[in-house]
Order: structure tokens, then sequence, then C-alpha cells
């Protein structure tokens, strides 16, 4: 029998961004909440994900930087990268924001349970730990944000010396002289550019006929163009068919349009070996062992379909982030947990525009966009016209010396102007893909955007030079 019984208002499984967030928000509407995680609040993205892969690729744009130093007009003797110290600040930062989130909880007086959740009932949770029942919580509410994994596929020996996920690579403290890559989505290549930059040879392995498939294809092609000249092999329309452990690691390789990936491969199959393979191929939802198998939910493929407010088909449960499908950000999850309370909480809720959600690729540079590829638009019948301007012609992007191939994009309907997608290559570009999604929410158009003072000398008058390019000529080209 459970130690302990506890009601609530709501309890939300999973102490990931969105769980953690919609606990916090819960709290400040006064809703009495409980908060069940089975390791540590902060989730995938504060301790396996998008922090400390962020602390590492700070630190290697950082190192480039020290490199090119002379250019700036800065004299440095002797540049060299101490991985071990890399990992020391990641983990300092990982620690820091971790404490951070958990003073939050306790400031509003979220009651966090350490354990798995195992909803029994629409109203009743039982938290486990080590097998064993601890507690059941009685709720009103119930708030799924499981997150998610790595994927794995099954024919693929998952051994973390040799062939590791994006979880593994983190905890590793030697720089592998090469490595794999199999998937050239955002995980795929932030860990190309990491490595690259860290010395070692590194292969891209990439099914589709593209890196970063779902970007604007013409961003995708050049950052493929600047990797290749930075010595990055990349292998796209390439399957991973078979790995096998031999002191590193042999992948068979395959093209899926049969032409031959070299000249000494047979047939349009090749063996190519490396030190290590990193797995880069999606995430799966988090849905297994929480007891939702016996509830009548809906499923859009593998993932859970929601309300606009986030309510399963189940009524009283609730799911947020990952386990509700693409774009697997924690961003969404943070708006999707605040959205889901504010409406328990009998706010006034309006739907998610799933279309202003931007997504940043934080290589260097940067990929960032919000809303439709120019492939995407034409696709759906829109008639586009498109806007573009070269960071070359930006004064801000000359003074940083980040300038290499970057450029904005800003896709818009043709016949009234409104803004369909923004697709920048640069320099710290996710910065100001906020302002685009406000423009985005707000239907704006491209000649609104020229009406917007930016000031100079920033990055973002690139964004007013794309816009004016839409709609007449840009200034500086």
């Amino acid at each position: 029998m459970p130690g302990g019984n506890s009601t609530f208002d709501l309890v939300i499984i999973g102490g990931g961004p969105g769980g953690y967030t919609a606990a916090i928000r819960a709290a400040h509407l006064g809703i009495k909440t409980a908060l069940v995680e089975k390791d540590k609040v902060g989730g995938t993205c504060l301790h396996w994900g998008c922090i400390p892969t962020k602390v590492l690729l700070h630190s290697a744009d950082l190192y480039t930087r020290f490199l090119r130093a002379k250019e700036f007009g800065i004299i440095v003797d002797k540049v060299e990268i101490s991985y071990t110290q890399l990992h020391r600040r990641k983990e300092d930062v990982v620690n820091r924001l971790f404490h951070g989130v958990q003073f939050l909880l306790k400031k509003n007086r979220v009651e966090v349970f350490q354990g798995e959740g195992h909803i029994l009932s629409p109203n009743s949770v039982l938290v486990k730990k080590d097998e064993t029942d601890v507690h059941r919580i009685t709720a009103k509410n119930i708030i799924l944000a499981t997150g998610s994994v790595p994927s794995i596929p099954s024919n693929i020996p998952h051994e973390s010396n040799y062939v590791l996920t994006s979880n593994d690579i983190l905890l590793s403290k030697e720089i592998p002289k090469s490595i794999i890559i199999a998937g050239g989505g955002a995980v795929g290549i932030e860990f190309a550019y990491l490595f690259n930059i860290l010395g070692s040879r590194v292969t891209i392995l990439e099914l589709f006929d593209e890196i970063l498939p779902a970007e604007d294809k013409e961003i995708s092609s050049t950052l493929r163009k600047i990797f290749h000249k930075r010595g990055i092999e990349i292998r796209t329309n390439t399957s991973l068919e078979k790995v096998t452990i031999d002191n590193g690691v042999v992948v068979e390789i395959k093209r899926k349009d049969g032409i031959l990936p070299s000249p000494t491969a047979t047939g349009n199959q090749e063996f190519i070996k490396a030190d290590q393979l990193l797995l880069a191929l999606g995430r799966n939802p988090a849905l297994t062992n929480i007891g939702i198998e016996k509830l009548p939910l809906t499923y859009q493929g593998k993932y859970l379909q929601t309300s606009e407010v986030m309510e399963t088909s189940q009524s009283g449960i609730f799911a947020i982030g990952d386990i509700t499908g693409p774009p697997l950000l924690a961003h969404k999850a943070f708006h999707q947990g605040t959205r889901a309370v504010s409406y328990l909480a009998g706010k006034e809720t309006t739907p998610m525009n799933y279309q202003s959600i931007p997504a940043v690729t934080y290589c260097s540079p940067q990929v960032a966009s919000i809303g439709l590829t120019q492939e995407e638009a034409e696709k759906r019948g829109h008639k586009i016209r498109i806007g573009k301007f070269p960071l070359l012609a930006n004064s801000k992007a000359i003074i940083d010396g980040e300038f290499e191939d970057g450029f904005f994009k800003i896709i818009s309907d043709d016949k009234y102007g409104e803004i369909l997608g923004v697709h920048a290559l640069g320099h710290n570009v996710g910065e100001l893909m906020w302002g685009m999604s406000l423009a985005s929410i707000l239907e704006g158009t491209a000649s609104e955007l020229t009406d917007v003072i930016f000031p100079h000398p920033t990055l973002s008058e690139a964004i007013l030079e794309a816009a004016h390019a839409v709609i007449d000529k840009p200034i500086h080209v």
C-alpha cells in the first residue's frame, strides 16, 4: 500500500520544461499543485539537451573567436581546449539552473514527489519509487508532461562507449578522433559543428536529400557548403543499415537512390569506420509505463492528440510537450503548459499559433526560422513573394566578423503581403526570432516591417532590408 495519500487540484506527471512551468503558473493562479518527477526537475532540456549542449557550443564559439583574435587586433600567444574544463563548466551551469528551478517550485509551494507517476484513474495517480508504491495522489485534473527519449533502432547495438545517444555523449570526457553522426537534424548538426571545432573527423549520414530537412532548402544547402569547406563529410540520401563494434564502429550504409556512394563501394553499399557513432535519429514520446493504456485516449501517429487547451480525449487529463508531437521544443512545452493551467483556472485562453513557434539550430552560423519554408508555401498553393538580404552587406555582421554566407529570407503572401515564413543563417540570429514570431501572431506584413525603426548598427537591420526586398528593393545592396 502507498505510504501516504494527498489531495490536490492538479497533479502534473513530469518535471521537465512544460511540467515545472505549468506547476509554477498553476500555483500563481491559486491551483493547489503536485508535481511528480522520476529523476530531476528540469527534465531532458536542462540536464541532457538544450542547456548542456549550448554550454559546450558556446565554448566552441569562443575558441574559434580566439583563433581569429589577431584579425581583431588582439594578440594571443597560445589557445588550447581543455575538454575536462568544458565539461566542468557545463555541470556548473546545469546545477545552477537546476537549483534555481527547485527554489522556484519551493517558493511557489508546489509539492514535488520523487518517483514515477502512474495513472490509476482520471483522478488518481500512484507514485512509485524503486518498484515500490510510495504515495497516492487524488486530483481534479492531471497533466501529462513526460517528454521524450532518444530513438534507438532495434537493429543498432547501443553500447555507450562506441554507439552513443545524445545523452551518452554529454558524459563522454574524451574527444574522439573520428565520429559518424547518424541524423542531420538539429541535434546531429549541433554535435557535428562541435566535434569539427574540437578536431574530430566528422561524417554526417542523412536519410533525406539535405541536412536540416525541416528547414528552408536554401538555408540548408548553404549551411552544407559551409560545413563542407570546414572538412565535415556529409552523406545525404543515405541510410544506416548495420553497425559492428570492433575497437570503434564499422558502419554499413546504403544510398537510397542507388547511386554509388564512392568508387570503392560495392553496389550502393559501403562500410565506413570511426571511433564512435552518435545516434541523432529523433526522439520518441515517453508514454510507456505511466498507466494510460486503458484510457480512451486518441493518438495522431505515436503522439497524443489534444484539444486547443491541451485536453486529451479523456476529460480531465491534459498533455503537453513532446508527447503531443512536433516540434519537440522546450519553448513549445512552456507555452502549452501555461495555456492548459490558464484554462483550468477559468482564464480566457487563445489557441496556440503553431506556425509562429521559432526553431533554432545552435551551430555557427546559427539557423533560425519561423513559419513556412518556400517549398511548403508553394506546396500549399500560396502565390508568394520572397525578399533576401545578405549579411555581407550588414554593418554589424561585418563589425563582428560574422557574415560568412549568411542571409535573411522573408516569404510573404503576394496578394495581402502577410508574412508566411522567416528564415535566417548567421551569428546569433536566433535572438531575433521572437520578433518574427510576434509579427506572425499579429498577421504582420512585409510592408509593416518596413515601417519599423531598427537601431543602427545592428544585425536586426537585415530583417528590415529583407522586408524592403519583398516589396521593392533593399537599400544596401
